[in-house]
């Protein structure tokens, strides 16, 4: 594995692809070849974004283990290696994550999301040898490991110090229950791993050596996230931190406001699509469809900051 190339396809804006459902919930693939078309089309590619699918934006723990392999597989064809693709691979046990890591090396995935598994409260031990026997299924495949200490289990720093150590553990999408452990992860690790922001602060993270940030609404404005992407890149911290405060954090706060409605994520995300002219549609239970009033508030921002909207 040349790491390199691995992490040449990991920088930028790290996307979080929602799966798409039909008015049947069942998978609407080619819906998902238009949101990419729509992206690569406006700017967004390797050098300025990376592709993930399976992430919790595609609501993986309501897919079967076949439906996850054919979106991988729908993404990985759509993007015919004009921007590089990351296969999750979370998953409640080793043996599903072994299966999806496999199968995701043998469609040329670039990586592999990978977090502790949950529901069980594992030990170090635990998550090491899971991503252990991760990482020797799918030896030509980068690992981005993703600290998910929300669910219970909270990867110390010097665990990450030790899955460090394993040679397909390339990056990490970096998050954590402080900004000060954040920094101290950014301070330690940015030499060694590609640090992808996860906390909603770029700017911090570009500044001490990360190498992606995660920009949800590059995916129905990807001119926005080239721009953005760009400043971080030209070290023009001013217009990065503008880009952030007229568009990402708003975006949040009507996440956070969702969060008092139903669970789950790639709802908000849907809705922006629909509100470009791409196909969005409903999540999977239990995550409930949203009131008409979050498309309306969504709408309202995207005509305050200059969102093209109906441009399909």
């Amino acid at each position: 594995m040349d790491i390199e190339s691995v992490l040449d396809q990991l920088r930028g804006c790290y996307l979080a692809l929602p799966t798409l459902f039909d008015e049947h919930l069942a998978l609407n693939l080619e819906g998902m070849r238009r949101h990419i078309e729509f992206m690569i089309g406006n700017g967004l590619r390797q050098g300025n974004a990376t592709l993930l699918v399976n992430g919790a934006t595609g609501e993986f723990p309501v897919l079967s283990v076949a439906e996850r392999k054919r979106t991988a597989e729908t993404v990985v064809d759509a993007a015919a290696g004009r921007v590089g693709v990351i296969v999750g691979a979370q998953a409640l046990g080793t043996l599903d994550a072994v299966d999806l890591a496999r199968h995701a090396q043998s469609i040329g995935a670039a990586a592999l999301q990978v977090s502790a598994p949950f529901y069980f409260p594992p030990t170090d031990e635990d998550v090491f040898e899971h991503v252990a026997m991760i990482a020797e299924a799918a030896p030509d495949t980068g690992i981005v490991f993703y600290p998910t200490w929300w669910l219970g289990y909270n990867t110390s720093l010097e665990m990450i110090g030790r899955l460090a150590d394993i040679p397909q553990v390339v990056a990490l999408k970096w998050s954590a229950p402080g900004i000060l452990e954040y920094q101290l992860g950014l301070r330690r690790f940015s030499d060694r791993l590609g640090m992808i922001d996860n906390m909603l602060l770029p700017v911090l993270s570009q500044m001490m050596g990360g190498i992606g940030t995660n920009l949800h609404p590059a995916m129905f404005w990807p001119e926005w996230g080239v721009r953005l992407w760009a400043s971080l890149l030209d070290g023009d911290w001013d217009a990065a931190q503008a880009d952030v405060d007229l568009l990402l954090l708003p975006f949040y706060d009507i996440i956070r406001d969702i969060g008092r409605v139903t669970g789950g994520e790639g709802h908000i995300d849907k809705l922006a699509l629909e509100l470009v002219g791409l196909p969005g549609g409903t999540t999977r239970p239990p995550t409930r469809p949203l009131p008409p009033v979050f498309k309306d508030r969504l709408r309202r921002l995207c005509q305050e900051v200059g969102v093209p909207l109906d441009r399909i």
